[in-house]
């Protein structure tokens, strides 16, 4: 079987400074609808049967424009969501750094347990993204699918696969529009 991660295309910033969005809904720009378009010709002749996303803006206008070019329908999976960022959504990093400057310390020491007000923690995260990542997989073994998601449920997959420990996950670089390919072969999943 093989699984292909998605991460959404770039976004629009109204005011373009780049804010921390995790479950802030925010649409692509036009580079992100062709990076979009893009993965979905890459994909073309990769026989998929299922495509999964996230419900948030970003990563279901990916998956229209990758399911319209595949002919390939998409389903809402929620739990694909990206971390909840609480307080901190939709506010800028020096906002962050300014207003919560020992928050944002204490953060990027303990980053799997750190929680802000009304988020969610990286372990929450990794948990929630590996047990619907599993799940896709179980059930659609005999098939080839795409995931449409969000950075943090991408990079904690690989660092469940690749055993690289959650407080290092910041370290796992995605572009916009990156594709990770997964084979799994019911034993283990093996990053191509």
């Amino acid at each position: 079987m093989n699984i292909y991660l998605v991460r959404h295309g770039d976004l629009y910033w109204e005011d373009n400074i780049k804010k921390c969005i995790g479950i802030t809904d925010i649409n692509l720009n036009e580079e992100g609808i062709k990076k979009a378009e893009l993965v979905g010709s890459f994909l073309k002749d990769k026989n998929i049967s299922k495509i999964y996303t996230s419900s948030l803006k970003r990563c279901k206008k990916s998956a229209e424009i990758i399911s319209s070019i595949l002919n390939v329908p998409y389903h809402i999976e929620n739990e694909l969501m990206e971390i909840n960022m609480g307080i901190w959504e939709n506010k800028s990093f020096d906002y962050i750094k300014l207003k919560y400057p020992k928050e944002y310390e204490n953060r990027g020491k303990n980053l799997s347990t750190f929680k802000i007000e009304n988020g969610e923690t990286f372990l929450q995260c990794y948990e929630r993204s590996n047990n619907i990542f599993r799940r896709i997989s179980e059930e659609n073994y005999d098939n080839n699918v795409v995931i449409i998601c969000h950075s943090g449920v991408i990079k904690s997959i690989i660092s469940s696969i690749e055993n690289i420990p959650l407080d290092e996950i910041l370290s796992i670089k995605l572009e916009y529009g990156h594709i990770i390919h997964i084979n799994y072969n019911k034993k283990q999943y093996k990053i191509i």
